[in-house]
């Protein structure tokens, strides 16, 4: 079965946490949180991102994750180039480095019709139409980095979960 790669993947959903923002920037280690991605593993998709424009990101005190754009400004094929590169769909569906040249395999007329439908389908989907797709994000969402001055000193956007009596 072909799908896109778990790593595009995670930068979708990651996106997906940051449209719950608001607008505003979030701490990479919420968007962690509402992803389930370990945080160094984010912040190679986060970096991937920045680099292409999708997102801005700043260290420190003030500093945070924010989209560039609207969520419906920005389309699902970005964000599959920026992780994965400019090349990221083969150019032989049976992986045949020859193909293309003097030498053609039998499904290469298929593969490349096919090439042209899933990038049209990736053009013409946004992250707007992901996020109203999967619904309202859980509780622990990422929340705006600067959340935590509205709510008594709290340095992390996402809510804490509640602490359970440990037994004996």
């Amino acid at each position: 079965m072909m799908c896109l790669s778990q790593t595009t993947g995670y930068a979708i959903q990651a996106l997906a946490c940051l449209e719950t923002a608001g607008g505003q920037s979030c701490f990479i280690r919420d968007v962690a949180d509402c992803t389930g991605m370990p945080k160094p593993y984010l912040a190679r998709i986060i970096n991937r991102l920045a680099r292409q424009g999708i997102v801005s990101a700043k260290r420190g005190y003030r500093g945070g994750i924010v989209l560039n754009r609207a969520p419906g400004e920005i389309c699902l094929l970005e964000v599959v180039e920026a992780v994965e590169g400019k090349d990221w769909i083969g150019p032989c569906m049976l992986g045949i480095k020859k193909c293309g040249g003097e030498f053609v395999c039998p499904v290469r007329d298929f593969w490349a019709g096919l090439c042209k439908q899933i990038e049209d389908k990736l053009s013409s989907t946004t992250l707007a139409d992901v996020v109203s797709a999967i619904g309202p994000r859980p509780p622990h969402a990422a929340r705006p980095a600067n959340a935590h001055r509205r709510e008594g000193g709290r340095s992390n956007c996402a809510p804490k979960p509640p602490k359970t009596k440990r037994r004996k």
